[in-house]
């Protein structure tokens, strides 16, 4: 703590949210593994494919959702089609680009593993939260998430010229 003032530093605050954000992350996926015999990953290329429009998203628009790069994903989706979780086909509307599609047995799998997940994140880090530090939560990871994501697209295009 800075002694002038009482409160942290702003290298300890990024030390404690790193820190923090990591060790979360990892009880998550080891308890979801365990619950739901999936990870996080896995789980989110799932849920994301759900909540989009026909279940279905190109791979690159998928790959920034997620934050994964593509070469990632392709290996992961490739992965999940092997288990019968998702199948990539031909986009209806651009025939040179490929989409993920979310499957019945997919569909099925995440509703297994959602309420668990859900359980997990309150009882990990929501539940121990007041309303006011949700809030500042949102203040800062919400923009944060935004431009980050922003940024990502403007890095694609520039890199297609």
């Amino acid at each position: 703590m800075s002694a002038a003032r009482g409160r942290p530093s702003a290298s300890q605050a990024w030390r404690e949210y790193f820190e923090g954000s990591s060790l979360l992350e990892n009880e998550l996926e080891r308890r979801l593994k365990d619950a739901a015999d999936m990870d996080l990953g896995e789980f989110n290329i799932l849920l994301v494919l759900h909540e989009a429009e026909g279940s279905r998203m190109r791979m690159g628009d998928l790959a920034r959702a997620i934050a994964f790069a593509p070469g990632r994903l392709t290996y992961r989706v490739a992965a999940l089609e092997r288990s019968g979780l998702v199948r990539r086909e031909q986009s209806p509307t651009d025939r040179r680009g490929t989409e993920a599609v979310l499957t019945d047995a997919g569909r099925q799998r995440l509703r297994k593993a959602r309420p668990l997940h859900a359980r997990h994140v309150e009882e990990l880090f929501l539940g121990g939260l007041d309303d006011e530090a949700i809030a500042v939560l949102h203040r800062v990871f919400g923009p944060l998430r935004s431009s980050l994501l922003g940024r990502g697209a403007a890095d694609a295009s520039d890199a297609a010229e």
